[in-house]
C-alpha cells in the first residue's frame, strides 16, 4: 500500500543484509529502510466501504469468458488498495491482460472449481502481478508489497494461446498468503516469488513469512513453484505435479523455509524438490518420479524427513534417482543435510552421492527391484546408491538385511564409553561393546551363548 515517501512497490532506500556463515542463518533484528509507516493504516478514502469489501461485478467485470475485464477487476484491486480491503470475484470465468496487486489487498473468489481468471490471448504476461515487480526483481531490495493474500480461485495461464510468455503468479513482497489456489496452464512458471534477505520487519509486523497452503500448480511449461523469498516460509499441503520443469524449485532467499505434506509428481516433470536455498526444512513430504530425480540437495542444512520418494523403474532416457546431491554456489555443499526416509522403484539409484560435502546424516529404507523387461531384470538397475558419500557423514541405508551387497552403513569416528556387560544379543547375532576391567579399557565382542571375547585392552 502507499505510504509516506514511498510509491507502492517501489524499491526503499537500502536494507540490512542477511549473514551467512558455512550454512548457518544469521538474522538481523531489523532492518534499514523498511518503514514503520509502510504496516500502518491507511487514512479511509471517501466513498470506501465500511466492511472494506469490493465485489467486482460492482465495478463492471462479466465474468461470462469473452468480455475482457481487466478494467474492472484492477478497478476493485485499486478501491480496495486505497485503505485495504476484500476484493470479492464471484463464480465465472473473467479475461484479464494482466492485474496489478497491492498492499493490504484481498483476492477471494468463490473457490477454485468456480472462480477462474484467465489470461487473455496474446497478453503473454502474468495474470497476477505485484506492484514495482519489474523494477524490483533481481535488486535484493527490502521493499515490495505486503500484507496481502489471495485464495479460492483458479488462475488460467491459456498458454496455448500466449505462446511468448505467461505466469500465473509474480510477487516481489513478503508477509502474504496464498491458500486453495490453483495454477495451471501457463507457458512459464506457475508461481514465482522474491523477496530480499532483510533479517526483520520493524513493528508492528506480524511476519515477514509467507503462508502458503493448498496450492496447487500444474501442466505449466516452467515451474510449478518458483519460490525465492521471503525467507522463513510455511507451505503446507501444496502439489507441484506435471510442469515442464521442476515442481517445487526453493532457491534464491527462501532460506529457512518449511514445507509440510507438500507432494510433487508426474512423467513431464523432471525434478519434483530442488532444494537450493539454505537451511530448507520437508517434513512427510511426497516426491514421486517418472523418470528424473525426487529430491534435489545442493545446498547447507536441508533437510528431508520422514515422507516418500517413490520412482517408476523408468527404462530412461533420462536417469531416475530418488534424492541427488548436487554442487552448490560455494565450496563443499552441500553438507550437514539430514536425510531419513523411505525410497523405492528409483531405476538408477536411490540415492547419488556425487556431491555431499559431509557431515550429513543419511537414513534411508529401500527397495530397489530394479528395471525387469519381458521377466528379465536389466543389468545395472536398481542400485542402491552411486558415488562415494563424504568420510564424515553418517549413512545408514537398508535395502533387506539378509544381502549385505545391498546395504550401508557408514560411521564417522565415535567413542564408545564403558558400560556393565549387557544382556547376551539375539541369535545369529554380535554386540560389540566396551567395559573397564582392573582399571583398563576393553573392547570386547558378545556372543549369543554370553561368552565375551577381548578385541582390543588399553595398555
Amino acid at each position: 500500500m502507499p505510504s509516506a515517501g514511498f510509491a507502492d512497490g517501489m524499491p526503499s532506500p537500502s536494507r540490512r543484509a542477511m549473514l551467512t556463515h558455512g550454512g548457518a542463518l544469521v538474522l538481523g533484528a531489523g532492518v534499514a529502510g523498511v518503514a514503520a509507516d509502510r504496516l500502518s493504516t491507511t487514512v479511509m478514502s471517501p466513498g470506501h466501504r465500511a466492511d472494506s469489501t469490493f465485489d467486482a461485478r460492482a465495478h463492471g467485470a462479466a465474468g461470462d469468458g469473452r468480455t475482457d475485464d481487466t478494467a474492472a477487476l484492477q478497478s476493485a484491486i485499486d478501491a480496495a488498495g486505497a485503505a485495504g480491503g476484500i476484493v470479492f470475484i464471484p463464480a465465472g470465468v473473467y479475461l484479464t491482460r494482466g492485474l496489478v496487486l497491492r498492499s493490504r489487498v484481498h483476492l477471494r473468489g468463490a473457490g477454485g472449481d468456480a472462480t477462474t481468471i484467465r489470461l487473455q490471448a496474446g497478453a503473454n504476461g502474468a495474470i497476477l502481478e505485484s506492484a514495482g515487480f519489474s523494477k524490483l526483481t533481481g535488486t535484493g531490495d527490502a521493499g515490495g508489497i505486503n500484507s496481502f493474500s489471495v485464495r479460492d480461485l483458479t488462475l488460467d495461464g491459456n498458454k496455448d494461446q500466449n505462446p511468448a510468455g505467461g505466469y500465473g503468479l509474480r510477487l516481489y513482497g513478503y508477509q502474504y498468503e496464498l491458500s486453495e489456489v490453483i495454477i495451471f496452464n501457463c507457458r512459464q512458471d506457475g508461481l514465482y516469488s522474491e523477496w530480499s534477505a532483510a533479517g526483520g520487519l520493524p513493528f508492528p509486523s506480524h511476519q515477514m513469512e509467507a503462508r502458503v497452503t493448498a496450492v496447487r500448480s500444474h501442466n505449466n511449461d516452467g515451474d510449478g513453484i518458483n519460490f525465492n523469498g521471503p525467507h522463513d516460509s510455511m507451505f503446507v499441503n501444496c502439489l507441484a505435479f506435471e510442469n515442464q520443469a521442476i515442481g517445487f524449485r526453493m532457491a534464491g532467499e527462501s532460506h529457512g523455509s518449511s514445507m509440510v505434506n507438500c507432494h510433487g509428481w508426474g512423467a513431464r516433470q523432471p525434478v519434483s524438490f530442488h532444494l537450493a536455498a539454505l537451511s530448507l526444512g520437508c517434513v512427510n513430504c511426497y516426491a514421486d518420479v517418472n523418470g528424473g530425480v525426487g529430491v534435489r540437495i545442493a545446498r547447507h542444512d536441508c533437510r528431508w524427513v520422514g515422507g516418500f520418494v517413490l520412482g517408476a523403474n523408468n527404462p530412461g532416457p533420462r536417469r531416475e534417482i530418488g534424492v541427488q546431491f548436487v554442487p552448490g554456489p560455494t565450496d563443499g555443499e552441500p553438507s550437514g543435510c539430514v536425510v531419513d526416509t523411505k525410497i523405492t522403484n528409483c531405476a538408477t539409484a536411490a540415492i547419488d552421492f556425487g556431491a555431499d560435502g559431509g557431515r550429513s546424516n543419511i537414513r534411508a529404507s529401500l527397495s530397489q527391484p530394479g528395471v525387469n523387461i519381458d521377466g528379465k531384470h536389466v543389468d545395472g538397475t536398481g542400485a542402491g546408491w552411486i558415488g562415494n558419500p563424504h568420510r564424515t557423514s553418517r549413512i545408514d541405508i537398508v535395502d533387506g538385511v539378509a544381502d549385505a551387497g545391498r546395504n550401508l552403513v557408514v560411521s564417522p569416528a565415535f567413542e564408545m564409553r564403558a558400560q556393565e556387560v549387557p544382556a547376551p544379543p539375539a541369535d545369529a547375532s554380535v554386540r560389540v561393546f566396551a567395559r573397564t576391567v582392573g582399571g583398563a579399557t576393553q573392547l570386547c565382542a558378545q556372543f549369543p551363548n554370553g561368552a565375551v571375547k577381548v578385541l582390543a585392552t588399553e595398555f
